[in-house]
């Protein structure tokens, strides 16, 4: 697995807005040809994290336009630019 991990502080004001726009892109997301998952965590009352598995670095790569794409739809809920992370897969669990 590969991944991409996204930190992202919203406006203050916009939280709820940044959310209802996530949800209308769920189909689209799920799309993304070799995105296995994503998640978003909520880390503070304005800061979220962002963690997409790919099926591989390659199905990530060749996802970037696309992803970018989508993601252009939450930058005016933004209060800066995301931190984009990448990084190989090196240890799973799940109970």
């Amino acid at each position: 697995m590969y991944y991409r991990i996204t930190k992202a502080t919203v406006q203050p004001d916009k939280f709820e807005e940044a959310m209802s726009t996530m949800e209308s892109m769920r189909e689209s997301i799920g799309k993304i040809n070799g995105l296995v998952s994503s998640n978003l965590v909520r880390i503070s009352e304005t800061e979220m994290i962002g963690v997409a598995a790919y099926e591989s670095k390659e199905h990530l790569e060749a996802s970037q336009e696309e992803f970018n794409e989508l993601m252009a739809n939450m930058m005016p809920y933004m209060a800066g630019a995301p931190e984009v992370s990448f990084g190989e897969g090196i240890f799973s669990f799940k109970s």
